[in-house]
């Protein structure tokens, strides 16, 4: 009888070790795919980001067959959700939209791929400091849209998982 009752022990623990096992394998798994499935689009503004501490916010909006919609941003809330004027403005345009608030300059420009099509627009928030103008914010934001319009080989590129 003993014997017995050792050796049922002997499966739980067995079962329990082979469950945390598969459980901790799962988890690893669908850690790794989720990091797996960053678009290129936001590892770009992540990665843009980390190079440019003075910027306090980057997004990048195209326009699809669901309108006009935010696909990157390093305000993950903002993701998905549709565009507001002054980020369509420069789709619209072609051109800069700048706006003053508070708190710093929100600079809006039209986004090209590398070869220089429009794919969309970049907003590049900054945060106010002394001696900031209009015209210098908005060289300051076509100096990093630049950066990361070399990056873009096309407009579906973005969309697509990050290598």
């Amino acid at each position: 009888m003993n014997r017995w009752i050792y050796f049922e022990r002997v499966l739980r623990i067995v079962g329990v070790a082979a469950f945390g096992v598969c459980f901790a394998s799962a988890v690893a798994t669908a850690q790794t795919a989720t990091h797996q499935t960053k678009s290129l689009a936001q590892k770009l503004v992540e990665d843009t980001h980390a190079q440019h501490p003075e910027a306090t916010e980057i997004g990048i909006v195209t326009v699809s067959a669901k309108g006009c919609r935010t696909i990157a941003s390093t305000d993950k809330g903002d993701i998905g959700e549709k565009c507001e004027t002054d980020d369509s403005a420069p789709i619209r345009t072609g051109k800069p939209y700048v706006e003053k608030e508070k708190d710093g300059y929100d600079v809006s420009l039209p986004l090209h791929d590398a070869a220089g099509k429009a794919v969309g627009a970049v907003g590049i928030e900054f945060k106010l400091e002394v001696g900031q103008t209009a015209a210098n914010m908005t060289e300051k934001a076509k100096q990093i849209a630049g950066e990361m319009e070399k990056q873009i080989p096309s407009k579906a590129a973005l969309s697509k998982p990050a290598m």
